[in-house]
């Protein structure tokens, strides 16, 4: 109430402000114009009365000073310095109306000769009026050859100037010139004299006098005004303290923030896809900062053909927690180039999260490590948000061989752990995980689940869980931004209260099968080929036949080459799929070696060269070559958009 009182006055004392000082403007004008008027009325009829003096005036300075003109060529030509000054001040003494003159010789006419540059001038001016006038000779080093009096006269036979603001006590002046000439008729000098307006001078010294009338009254209104202005701002300087506060508070805060979010962003990898030369894995990830920035991060990277990735949530909020963040994703990094286990990773973490005494801070973090030859997950979760595993469309055939499908979506089993950095010497607990080819992982932030609408409802886990199995076919990179826009729908226009952080990996299956040359682990075979042939996008029509190729290949190698190594690899290029199969038995070409006859009955041919047959009539290329000491087969299907 007492807030809307001083608002209230505060806009009053405004207004009164605001008319007193329009009134005064507008009597300020009144004012002038009256007097503007009132001077010009007097100014006409006074130049009509006086009209034939003005012309009488000019006939007297030009008769004058054209009088003075011949002893001044005579002196300029003797350069004779005193006696032009002497005749100067006889023009001004003789003539009335002339109050002073100049002279200024061409540059470098000096008797004698002298520089092209060098400028010699005299000047005469008279000072007061009456008995208190006296001549003056003040030194003339002014560039005079850049003025009006002096340019235009030097090739005319006398100017006129326009009307300008004399140092005299008069405030108009007009000033004629003429050429002064040596005796063989060359211009030396130009010869000025001075004269003042006094009409329009003395009409500006009246405008003057009735302004200066009018000063104490504008004064009074103006000191009015100022004490009114002066009066609101000493109401408003409490509260414009107050605000400054206020606003230096929230500027420190904002500061703070914009600080956190340049580390955080600059510390996470935003380059996606993070490992374009490889085949065997997808993976994108995301972090959506909120207004006030928290600790969220995560971070990957390869080594030893395994994929070490994380994701955490630092608790608190502003500098202190993205400064921790940092912390924590360098020391993720810096364990995870010399440990295997993702127990024992998170193990060090919290050790040195403990050492260092972060008072009232902690993270929650998801570890993992997984072993891109096999799909081996081996994970450790450290009091975060359980991941989710997405199984792509499973395929079951039916007494009918008609295909069924079904999304899955299972959250990852979880053993309690301690958020790291909670307690030290907490014995944290991994576990492991084996990944399908094709499977999903899908990790996330309590930013996501507990996105709120309106009415404070959060998003919550099963809704999660909900959107990951109806989208579990989706890319990683499609998931995350579909998981990213589910929120912020949720949420309704409700600004983000905590960061959003998603992270989605899809393991494709190994690139490399390395196989026993006794057979006994042969059935790995045909799995690896499906999720080749799967990952490659090869046709259903292509995939079996390729998978014949493959099996005779092998199957010849273990039979007849004697081999004690068998390693088969696959790659994608250019649209084709080029799967190799390498060995170190006895060197044999399946593309030149001879392929059963099918054109004669099977009980009349000679054995073999069956397989030949198959793996050439399979492929759509073959490539062999001895390398090394060993056979390197490359069987190539091209794959059809």
């Amino acid at each position: 109430m007492k807030l809307k009182q001083q608002t209230r006055l505060s806009i009053l004392v405004i207004v009164l402000a605001a008319v007193l000082l329009e009134a005064n403007t507008a009597l300020e004008f009144f004012s002038t114009r009256r007097s503007f008027n009132e001077q010009l009325t007097e100014k006409a009829q006074r130049d009509l009365n006086e009209s034939h003096r003005i012309a009488k005036v000019k006939q007297e300075v030009e008769a004058a000073v054209g009088a003075a003109l011949p002893t001044i060529e005579r002196l300029a030509v003797e350069m004779n310095a005193d006696s032009l000054r002497e005749a100067m001040r006889q023009l001004v003494l003789v003539q009335k109306q002339i109050v002073g003159v100049s002279l200024g010789f061409v540059p470098g006419y000096v008797h004698g000769g002298g520089s092209s540059e060098q400028r010699f001038g005299l000047y005469v001016y008279e000072e007061g009026e009456g008995k208190d006038m006296r001549l003056k000779e003040p030194t003339y080093d002014i560039d005079y050859t850049q003025r009006p009096w002096y340019e235009r006269a030097l090739g005319s036979n006398g100017y006129w100037s326009e009307p300008y603001e004399g140092k005299y006590s008069y405030v108009l002046m007009c000033s004629y010139s003429l050429p002064v000439h040596d005796t063989h008729g060359q211009t030396v000098a130009v010869l000025s004299a001075d004269v003042p307006l006094r009409e329009l001078s003395q009409m500006a010294a009246q405008f003057y006098e009735n302004q200066q009338r009018a000063v104490l009254r504008n004064t009074l209104l103006h000191l009015l005004g100022l004490l009114l202005l002066g009066f609101i701002v000493y109401r408003a300087v409490a509260y414009l303290r107050r605000l400054q506060m206020m606003s230096a508070e929230k500027e420190r805060i904002a500061g703070e923030l914009r600080v956190a979010r340049d580390i955080q962003q600059s510390m996470i990898p935003k380059t996606f896809p993070g490992f374009p030369e490889r085949d065997d894995l997808e993976l994108y990830a995301q972090l959506t900062p909120a207004r006030e920035v928290g600790g969220d991060f995560y971070d990957f990277l390869i080594r030893d053909e395994r994929l070490y990735f994380c994701v955490g949530d630092v608790t608190g909020k502003g500098v202190p927690a993205a400064l921790l963040m940092t912390v924590m994703r360098s020391l993720f990094r810096t364990n995870a180039s010399r440990e295997s286990e993702a127990v024992s990773i998170v193990q060090q973490l919290n050790t040195a999260m403990c050492e260092e005494q972060t008072d009232g801070y902690f993270a929650t973090m998801f570890v993992g490590v997984l072993d891109l030859t096999t799909g081996q997950l081996d994970y450790c979760n450290a009091g975060h948000e359980r991941p989710i595993i997405l199984s792509e469309k499973i395929k079951v055939k039916s007494e009918k061989l008609i295909d069924k499908s079904e999304k899955m979506a299972t959250v990852l089993d979880n053993k309690r752990n301690l958020p790291v950095g909670a307690m030290p010497g907490w014995q944290f607990k991994g576990q492991q995980v084996q990944l399908t080819a094709g499977e999903m992982l899908f990790l996330y932030t309590d930013g996501l689940n507990e996105a709120r609408d309106a009415h404070d409802r959060p998003l919550s886990r099963d809704r999660v869980l909900s959107l990951a199995r109806q989208h579990s076919d989706e890319t990683p990179r499609h998931l995350v931004e579909l998981m990213e826009a589910a929120a912020h729908n949720h949420a309704a226009g409700i600004e983000q209260s905590d960061d959003i952080t998603l992270m989605a990996l899809r393991w494709l299956g190994s690139n490399r099968l390395e196989l026993q040359t006794d057979g006994s682990d042969l059935a790995l075979l045909e799995g690896f080929v499906e999720q080749v042939a799967r990952r490659a996008r090869l046709s259903d029509y292509e995939t079996p036949r390729l998978r014949v190729a493959v099996e005779e290949a092998v199957t010849n190698v273990i039979s007849y080459a004697r081999a004690t190594s068998i390693v088969l690899t696959s790659e994608v290029r250019d649209a084709v799929l080029r799967l190799t199969v390498t060995d170190d038995g006895q060197p044999f070409d399946p593309t030149t070696a001879p392929m059963a006859d099918t054109s004669i009955p099977a009980d009349q041919r000679e054995e073999g060269g069956l397989g030949i047959l198959f793996i050439r009539r399979m492929s759509d290329a073959l490539e062999y070559r001895r390398e090394d000491g060993r056979n390197v087969l490359t069987i190539k299907k091209r794959i059809k958009s």
